[in-house]
């Protein structure tokens, strides 16, 4: 979608601005994808498909007193890849020097290239790079791999989970998969396998986590007291090595037994873990939001009352959780007692300086991604207010593509207004930036009275406020698509538009070759000619390094899915839409378009 947060048209921006494969080519397969509807299994067996006696033939080559011998044997290990992986690991500490420094070497050529010729374009895009991420990034890309579809992210995990180097990491990646699949049953036979072909051989505690998860559908009284023994086991490696593990991954664990003690029934037992995640909890700002929104989500009362009791201090001083207890308190319907805390959540940053603005506005942006638009509503007004106009254009975009977003046409028009009434007033230095800015808020304020109009089923109108909005938006890829749409065009109305959105075109090649790494410029372009016209097969690679550069993004996902609908691929369309409301689930744009393709997938006597 054109970006809700993050990024401008082109038009404001212009105002704003004022102020290694040597492991691909081996035929190396942890796992594959086999079908689009079924997750498919490992492609190899857990333990190497190479007999143990030749490994060990290879590994004692390592020091060979022939040279050739040694490097033929060398190259025959790293195209084995990941299947030597156990062995080399055993090496590293062989008396022979030469024979460890050999296999550490290929262990290292092993773990820069995390990617295997059989994973789909959506794993390969998010291991690339994974070698050259920090501990953050690589959690980041564990979380996106577990989010995937069809589950083709789970043998990948596993593959972090048994290969990492880091035990941190590869618990990480463990509980990255289990926290996706908290609330769902046993997992499907398919998946079984290949984490037990991958993982039996493997004693590692985050392989034993997975082990146990596949034993769920089979014997889950059995498996979930299982579960019991290796949280006890991790909550005392976490005390006694805290460099292996940390307070997140345990409270993983615990969320994930909670979940399936309640999908068994064992619903006394659910809320005593629930509970034993409030005592595991030291308050750090992080976590502690964390684990209150997921107690609010899960509606457990009681868990959420004593969590905000045990860090009163802290909520006091916090404004995300102190809206995180007013939701609480307004899904029990205690509506009074939720607007009191949502204001004092308002009020604790009164002053007007920057730096109080900030908390505001970061206030904002949360409520605006938990769904709670009136309150972000009143902490976007009070920012814009209280900020120089000239210095937050984006955020009065931000602000009104959320209205947008919700269908208040008329009021994302009506903040514009007052913004550009304000500029109005500029009488110093910055006056001429003031009134170019003014210029692309006026082509909004039309296209949001365009849009407006539209809703109401007038035609006339709705043309009426895109021919004021093109001539000071003509690079503005919204309104650009609006016109593009509009029915019963001239020829050269038509000729004209096409003209504009090649030139749009144009200049976000231009800025992507200027700044190749902002996604939101790929998103941007892809979303244009997938909306318009164009080369599909260069918004559908547009649209995928998007994703690449920032895969948690709700608005690429409902990017790629228009291109996929443009191309006719209805069935990837309504899959990336599905996950991109996952994404972003109080979205209303792009819940709309996938009822739309939903829709026309069905028509096609297709489902999905």
């Amino acid at each position: 979608m054109a970006t809700i947060v993050g990024g401008l048209p082109q038009c404001l921006l212009a105002a704003a601005m004022l102020t290694t494969a040597w492991l691909s080519s081996g035929g190396v397969s942890v796992w594959g994808q086999t079908s689009e509807k079924t997750p498919p299994a490992a492609d190899h067996a857990s333990s190497p498909s190479v007999p143990a006696n030749d490994l060990h033939a290879l590994i004692e080559q390592l020091g060979h007193k022939d040279y050739y011998v040694r490097q033929r044997a060398q190259e025959e290990l790293a195209r084995l890849g990941f299947d030597a992986f156990d062995a080399l690991g055993a090496a590293t500490t062989h008396d022979d020097l030469e024979i460890a420094a050999r296999a550490k070497y290929l262990l290292r050529l092993i773990r820069v290239e995390w990617t295997v010729k059989s994973d789909p374009p959506e794993v390969r895009r998010l291991l690339r790079d994974y070698e050259a991420q920090t501990v953050e990034g690589r959690q980041a890309r564990m979380r996106a791999l577990a989010g995937l579809h069809d589950d083709i992210g789970v043998g990948p995990l596993c593959r972090l989970v048994r290969f990492e180097k880091s035990l941190l990491l590869s618990k990480l990646a463990a509980v990255e998969l289990l926290q996706e699949r908290t609330s769902a049953g046993p997992p499907k036979s398919a998946v079984v396998e290949g984490v037990r072909k991958l993982l039996d051989v493997c004693n590692r505690p985050s392989a034993k986590w997975l082990l146990t998860w596949t034993r769920m559908a089979d014997d889950p009284a059995a498996a979930l007291d299982e579960w019991s023994r290796l949280v006890d086991a991790e909550q005392a490696s976490l005390r006694r090595a805290p460099s292996e593990s940390n307070s997140g991954i345990v409270a993983g664990l615990v969320r994930f037994q909670a979940l399936q003690l309640k999908r068994v029934g064992k619903a006394e037992e659910a809320v005593a873990a629930m509970h034993r995640l409030v005592e595991l909890e030291r308050g750090d700002p992080g976590t502690l939001a964390e684990l209150m929104t997921w107690l609010v989500e899960q509606k457990v009362w009681k868990a959420v009352d004593e969590l905000s009791q045990k860090f009163a201090a802290r909520f006091s001083d916090e404004p995300n959780l102190l809206y995180l207890l007013a939701e609480a308190y307004a899904e029990q319907g205690q509506k009074e007692r939720a607007e009191e805390t949502a204001t004092r959540a308002f009020q604790l940053y009164p002053e007007k300086r920057p730096d109080q603005l900030s908390h505001h506005y970061g206030s904002a942006k949360n409520l605006r991604r938990q769904g709670l638009f009136a309150w972000a509503k009143r902490e976007y007004e009070y920012v814009i207010a209280n900020a120089p106009v000239t210095e937050d254009v984006r955020l009065l975009f931000e602000f009104t593509m959320m209205l947008h977003d919700q269908g208040e046409e008329l009021e994302a028009a009506k903040v514009l207004e007052n913004a550009v009434q304000a500029l109005a007033k500029k009488t110093d230095q910055n006056a001429e930036i003031a009134a170019e800015v003014s210029k692309a808020l006026q082509s909004r304020i039309h296209f949001h009275l365009a849009c407006h109009w539209e809703q109401q089923n007038d035609p006339v109108k709705h043309r009426e406020h895109l021919d004021k909005a093109l001539p000071d938006g003509e690079s503005d890829v919204d309104i650009l698509i609006a016109c593009y749409r509009l029915p019963n065009q001239s020829p050269e109305y038509h000729a004209k538009i096409l003209d504009l959105i090649k030139k749009t075109a144009l200049q976000c090649r231009d800025r992507i070759a200027e700044e190749p790494e902002d996604d939101e410029i790929y998103n941007e372009l892809a979303w244009l000619i997938g909306n318009t016209e164009g080369d599909l097969d260069e918004a559908l690679r547009l649209s995928e390094k998007s994703l690449e550069i920032r895969p948690e993004a709700g608005s690429h996902y409902d990017t790629l899915a228009r291109v996929c609908f443009a191309k006719g691929d209805l069935e990837n369309a309504v899959k990336h839409q599905t996950h991109a409301l996952e994404l972003d689930p109080h979205s209303g744009l792009i819940a709309g378009q996938l009822k739309l393709f939903r829709k026309t997938l069905e028509e096609k006597g297709k489902k999905p």
